[in-house]
């Protein structure tokens, strides 16, 4: 049962993946499928990265943090409480738009790839509705794993490196199996017998969007000022589509591994009960059928020199 209502998470069967991707197919489904709606995933990611960048560009430059004076100078303690005030309201007011925007972008770009997989028509509008209903959800599970995560990084690299693997399908599954808090778990059994594969997947599109992000920051870098902020968030919708595309593709790629979608039977299924097909289909008669005469009034099956039926006892024939 789901931690949402006391629903149970739905399994949907997606028509474009019909099974487990290797992990050459789960890099070109990705990129395919990004080609295929280029232009919806564009729009819907530059127009909240824009948002974005602008809120962050006016927010920087209303909270202003004043510099420090050097240690040990009157003036530095006096300094302090000014200066930790206004570095503690910057940081929120960035914290609450990001906690805001991106689990609505990434929600919505899941959403969209996940229509996109099922043959569904992709609508961004109802993409975006449709994730900012589940971004509640989205707070609470991701406080809950980071806290999880931070501990495993704690502890020691490798555990937090695991738990980060184990929880990575999160997202996906709380878009589009409907689920809460059992999202963790369901996450942790998609990702079962397939851990090093997982691990090089995000490795492989991490060192992507790094790249590009660092490609951005260069070109934006000669720009400067508010301009560089609201460029660089145009701009990383280029590329930031492409990783709620690979949550997607993955998840339903893990999904029908462990459910593989029922095959088509040779022969069509029985009809309805209380539904008959017409015309009724043809039948070969049995021996004892042909041997046999029916009854007109109940239809059993009488010996062909019966005068009378051996059910209800109508007569069949006139003389014997």
């Amino acid at each position: 049962m789901s931690a949402q209502g006391g629903k149970t998470p739905v399994n949907p069967q997606p028509e474009g993946i019909s099974s487990e991707l290797s992990l050459g197919e789960v890099i070109s489904e990705t990129f395919d499928l990004y080609r295929r709606e280029f232009v919806k995933f564009v729009i819907l990611f530059a127009i909240i990265e824009t948002a974005l960048g602008v809120l962050t560009a006016l927010i920087r430059s209303a909270v202003v943090v004043p510099s420090l004076p050097a240690a040990g100078t009157p003036q530095f303690d006096s300094a302090l409480p000014g200066y930790f005030g206004a570095l503690v309201e910057l940081i929120g007011l960035l914290a609450i738009i990001t906690l805001i925007s991106y689990p609505l972008l990434y929600g919505s770009g899941v959403k969209m790839a996940s229509d996109e997989i099922k043959g569904e028509k992709v609508d961004i509008v109802q993409s975006v509705n449709f994730s900012l209903f589940k971004i509640p959800w989205m707070w609470a599970v991701g406080i809950v794993v980071g806290i999880i995560v931070i501990l495993g990084f704690i502890a020691l690299i490798v555990p937090g490196i695991i738990l980060s693997i184990m929880f990575s399908l999160v997202i996906p599954v709380i878009i589009i199996e409907n689920a809460g808090f059992g999202s963790m778990g369901r996450s942790r059994q998609l990702v079962g017998h397939r851990w090093g594969k997982t691990f090089v997947l995000f490795l492989i599109f991490g060192i992507i969007i790094a790249i590009a992000g660092v490609i951005v920051s260069v070109i934006t870098g000669f720009i400067g000022g508010v301009g560089s902020t609201i460029a660089s968030s145009i701009l990383s919708a280029l590329y930031l589509p492409l990783i709620p595309i690979f949550l997607a593709v993955y998840y339903y790629s893990n999904s029908v591994r462990i459910s593989p979608p029922p095959t088509a039977s040779f022969y069509p299924p029985p009809p309805p009960p209380g539904m008959q097909t017409w015309p009724p289909p043809a039948s070969t008669p049995t021996p004892q059928q042909a041997q046999s005469i029916t009854c007109p009034k109940c239809g059993a099956l009488a010996a062909q020199d019966s005068i009378f039926c051996p059910s209800c006892g109508s007569r069949l024939r006139l003389t014997a």
